[in-house]
This record gives structure tokens, sequence and C-alpha cells, in this order.
């Protein structure tokens, strides 16, 4: 059965997701690096484009489909998932937990440490690409 996408709850889904975060308007703006007008436009007139509805899912740790339509369904609906989904790169376990741990930080300190994030990546010499063998400034 496909789902109407009713404009006004999108909406209203969009603001609850911002209002679970704790964000204001304009650091929700920021959050999906977008601008501020853009996000009352997208609260009060219009559904984002996909782009900025993937960054809202995400933020908001949901789908794009709970957000258009409410609901959520599943490729795969057995209990069996294909390879390539049901194993996670190495690693990603522990970076899922810092940022779920992040967000669940206050926005403000949310924000002094993506500020520090950033100075660090700039004070930080860039590393060569790996196997740069065929460089000729050797």
């Amino acid at each position: 059965m496909e789902a109407k996408i009713d404009r006004r709850q999108v909406r209203q889904r969009i603001d609850w997701i911002r209002r679970q975060q704790g964000l204001s308007q304009q650091q929700f703006a920021r959050e999906l690096n977008i601008s501020q007008p853009a996000v009352s436009q997208y609260l009060n007139r219009r559904i984002p484009p996909a782009d900025v509805l993937l960054r809202i899912a995400r933020l908001g740790q949901t789908t794009v489909e709970w957000i258009l339509t409410g609901q959520k369904s599943y490729l795969y609906q057995s209990a069996q998932q294909p390879p390539a989904v049901a194993e996670a790169a190495p690693g990603y376990d522990a970076e899922w937990h810092f940022f779920q741990k992040m967000n669940r930080l206050p926005p403000e300190v949310r924000q002094a440490l993506h500020l520090l994030i950033d100075r660090l990546v700039s004070a930080t010499p860039a590393a060569p690409p790996p196997n740069d063998a065929g460089n000729s400034d050797r």
C-alpha cells in the first residue's frame, strides 16, 4: 500500500526532530549546513529536497520514509540480512557509540566540540595519500 504524504505532518515531524535534538532553528540550520531561512521554509511551507531530508533523517536517527509518511518499512523482512548489510566495517561500532554520546550532549557543547575539531583539523598537516610511490618530487 502506498503511503500518502501529508505536507503538514512532514513539517511537524521535521520540527519534532529539531526539538528532540534541543536545537533552535539557527542551530538546526548549522547542523544541516543550510540557512536559517531555509529551515523556516521547511517548517512552514515546503518539503526539503532529498539531500536535506537525508541529513535531517540522519540527525534524527530515523529514515526519510518516516519523515515523509510517518511509516517505517524494511527492505529485508527476514531475520537474515544480506552479508553486505549484516557486517559493519572495522571500527564502525566505536565510531557509532562516539556519535551516540555526542548526540546526548547539549547543543552548545556539541557546537564547541565541532569548533575544536575544525581547529584541530586545520592545524594538523594533511597526510600524504597512500601508496604515493609514483611521486616524481622524491
